[in-house]
């Protein structure tokens, strides 16, 4: 049987997690991953609620075919659950801990390049094109 491991032991505070949303308030402490200017970075670890809000609610919106969180981080690493439990409450289903391990570890990060213009209320870059 693995070893039963408290959450801070495992993730800390300074390590990318995708907190469902469900969760996210009973978890202050944990560095959500980073998303600016259109690209996100890849989480390490996923914070789940239990059981049946996960399988009704944030495995839902959050999915790939929504345009969640879920699509690039599932299509980036695979994920292993981590045994996990409530400082002495061991019975109670508090939610899941998935570790993930990226498919290319050696990929690099992208390097972005920015710039700002000041455009008129009026300026338009063209029609729209619709199918």
């Amino acid at each position: 049987m693995p070893k039963m491991q408290t959450l801070d032991s495992v993730i800390g505070h300074d390590q990318p997690v995708l907190l469902d949303w469900a969760v996210g308030l009973q978890f202050p402490c944990q560095q959500p991953f980073n998303h600016l200017n259109g690209v996100a970075t890849v989480p390490n670890y996923r914070i789940l609620p239990d059981r049946p809000l996960a399988i009704t609610s944030t495995n839902t919106w959050q999915a790939e075919e929504f345009g969640g969180p879920l699509g690039f981080s599932e299509m980036l690493a695979s994920s292993q659950t981590i045994p996990t439990y409530l400082k002495d409450d061991w019975a109670r289903d508090w939610g899941s801990l998935e570790k993930y391990t990226q498919y290319y570890s050696d990929a690099k990060p992208a390097e972005l390049q920015t710039s700002t213009e000041t455009r008129s209320g009026w300026w338009s870059p063209g029609k729209m094109r619709v199918f």
